[in-house]
């Protein structure tokens, strides 16, 4: 540092009993929008903890950082009066090497120290952080409640770390409520659930009882109204938690399974209010994560397990159950905890009636229905007529049997009838669906596809086509096949998807399953317009993704603008919403239901045709001059028309008041 600089520092008044904290450090914030990846800025700050003031002059990103950006500032505070005018008597500094670029400070009887914490700072990135976002007080760090040391989240991250790798979720679903019944948990957390089968969120997830779990699922299908407080450990990429989370991660080198999983324990309170565990309750978070993380598959299935783990604060003994394997539930204690039946559990009638009409033949279909009607009307569907008789027939029992229950008992059920006979397609389909990894989910249906082919025997494929879905024996295989599709089309192998897409509809024209819905979107996407049109033409619907296709197919082929113009003109008069979504950076969330011309089915149509319209140069240049050229064109109509109305009353108003006279 110059003598010149020395001198001016000098010659500033001194406030011994003066603490300045500060340097370059990371704001508790991430920057999106700018790149492809989120990143968090750099700020050159200092406080004047006494005074209670704050010079912050630069604000920089990753890639501009310069470590005497914090010198250059923390000169400014001292020598311009605006900001500080005086020499403190001590500045406290987080980084070893800022403190020695100060060194020239020991010069003018400033004292420089290295601490581990910047609580002063801290408080006020925070409080801008949470002043810019509007998001009310800022989240705690996981290192701010009472006991939660270094050494005890060190513990925290090893274990999640573990539980992370070991991806319990291959073996249970957030259906699957454990019980701890030993060790007594801490308030709130008698119940976990393992969340990661849906592929969009992991971890556990703690409530205080099975009623509380059940108030839960119920209040998330009515967008989160009245929900219970709940305890999670969730996982996330570093922009998905606090900033205050990754720096203690960083800063003390903490384990990670992942740069997609940073482990985050947190209460939700139902109105709004979060909070993070204390000490003990963090060691109890370990000792679960370890627990989960050392469990086999065999102990789930066995439905209650012991487990000892190390934890920081020493050997817990776990004792875990899940109460729905020891007693399974009824299909009606499913129904009352909001489960949703599952449809294709009611086919059991028609293989009971199958097996009935193979071994007493009817003349015609009169003397058909009137044995169904005797035999079946008013009757429970598992209230069988007959009794199932080879092993593929056992076996599909066991499946529709598994249709009518959930979580891990319907895995069981499946694997039972896969032992009973290897040619139950549905039984492969079930263990796809509960499939925690998409190459297991792919496994299956393949498995399942084949099983279904040597059920059925080729002669079925030539004497069914056409009618396929309309024998119930065929559907078991056609369930198979759409979910080997749809599993094809994640993996980006859509081509292969198209192809089961088209064969399923050559066996079934009438689709009953939809699949048309799942083909358009690809053949427009993968430029295949031929085959998108024909498909569009078989199909006269008035659906928003039928006319916003057609819209699309019109502006690829058609030379001529007022072709593609009218076609757009119906799409938006069948649903105004779509524009919108499809010129959105960032999508909606998917919503769980919809109606015809709404705004939800309008996220649905976006999604979906998204990947084609991108993919069409100047398609959204298109779609977004003619939504706009519509609107004015519609709000003009209705001025006019409005104008016309109010001109009707007033001449109405005026005969009428003749009369009176």
């Amino acid at each position: 540092m110059n003598e010149r600089l020395i001198n001016q520092l000098k010659a500033l008044p001194r406030h011994g009993d003066e603490v300045w904290q500060g340097g370059l450090l990371r704001m508790p914030a991430w920057v999106t929008g700018e790149g492809p990846e989120p990143y968090r800025p750099l700020i050159a700050i200092w406080m004047a903890i006494r005074a209670d003031h704050v010079h912050a002059p630069d604000v920089l990103r990753p890639d501009e950082a310069d470590p005497d950006a914090a010198v250059e500032a923390l000169i400014d505070f001292a020598l311009h009066s605006q900001y500080g005018g005086y020499r403190p008597g001590r500045v406290e500094v987080a980084d070893a090497e800022l403190a020695e670029r100060l060194g020239f400070l020991g010069e003018v009887g400033v004292e420089v120290r290295v601490v581990d914490r910047l609580d002063a700072v801290k408080r006020v990135l925070d409080a801008m952080t949470a002043f810019a976002a509007d998001e009310g007080p800022p989240i705690p760090g996981p290192l701010d409640p009472h006991g939660v040391t270094v050494p005890r989240m060190r513990h925290f991250a090893e274990a999640a770390a573990a539980f992370f790798r070991a991806a319990p979720w291959q073996h249970m679903t957030d259906v699957d409520v454990v019980e701890i019944e030993k060790p007594k948990p801490p308030p709130g957390m008698r119940c976990a659930v393992v969340l990661g089968a849906g592929r969009s969120m992991y971890g556990l997830s703690f409530y205080r009882s099975m009623n509380d779990y059940v108030r839960f699922r119920r209040a998330a299908d009515r967008a989160g109204r009245g929900h219970p407080d709940v305890w999670q450990v969730s996982f996330n990429t570093a922009s998905e938690v606090p900033p205050s989370d990754v720096d203690v991660w960083e800063e003390h080198d903490l384990p990670l399974a992942s740069p997609r999983a940073h482990p985050m324990a947190m209460w939700f309170g139902k109105d709004g209010d979060v909070k993070r565990p204390t000490g003990p309750r963090l060691a109890f978070l370990e000792g679960m994560l370890r627990a989960f993380a050392q469990t086999r598959e065999a102990e789930i299935d066995s439905g209650r397990w012991q487990k000892e783990v190390e934890t920081h604060d020493g050997p817990v003994a776990f004792t875990l159950a899940i109460p729905d394997l020891l007693e399974p539930p009824s299909f009606e204690e499913w129904i009352e905890r909001g489960f949703e039946p599952d449809r294709r559990a009611a086919e059991r009638m028609f293989a009971d009636m199958d097996r009935y009409f193979r071994k007493h033949p009817v003349a015609d279909a009169d003397e058909m229905n009137q044995a169904a009607a005797r035999l079946f009307a008013g009757r429970k569907i598992d209230d069988l007529v007959t009794q199932p008789e080879t092993p593929l027939e056992r076996a599909q029992e066991l499946c529709f049997d598994a249709f009518g229950t959930y979580g891990r008992r319907r895995v069981q059920l499946a694997r039972q009838a896969v032992e009973v006979s290897p040619d139950c397609a549905d039984a492969y389909v079930i263990l796809a669906e509960q499939a925690g990894t998409p190459e297991a989910e792919l496994d299956h249906y393949v498995e399942g596809v084949a099983a279904g082919e040597r059920a059925l025997g080729p002669e079925a494929f030539e004497e069914h086509v056409g009618h396929f879905w309309g024998v119930s024996s065929t559907r078991p295989y056609m369930r198979a096949r759409l979910g080997l599709a749809q599993c094809l089309e994640q993996l980006g192998r859509t081509e292969e998807a198209v192809d089961h897409y088209h064969e399923m509809l050559r066996l079934n024209p009438n689709d009953n399953q939809g699949v048309r819905y799942l083909l358009m979107p690809k053949l427009l996407q993968l430029g295949r317009d031929l085959e998108a049109a024909r498909l569009l033409k078989g199909w006269q619907e008035q659906s928003a993704n039928w006319a916003y296709a057609r819209a699309l197919l019109a502006f690829r082929l058609s030379e001529r603008p007022t072709a593609s113009r009218r076609e757009l003109r119906e799409a938006f008069r069948t649903n105004p919403y779509v524009p919108e979504c499809l010129l959105e950076e960032q999508p909606p969330p998917m919503p769980p239901h919809y109606s015809p011309g709404s705004p939800e089915e309008a996220i649905l149509c976006a999604e979906e045709l998204r990947p084609a319209f991108e993919q069409t140069e100047g398609s959204l240049d298109w779609l977004a001059k003619e939504h706009r050229q519509w609107q004015e064109e519609t709000q003009a109509r209705r001025k006019t028309q409005r104008r016309k109305q109010r001109g009707q009353k007033r001449k109405g108003g005026g005969k009428g008041k003749g009369k009176r006279r």
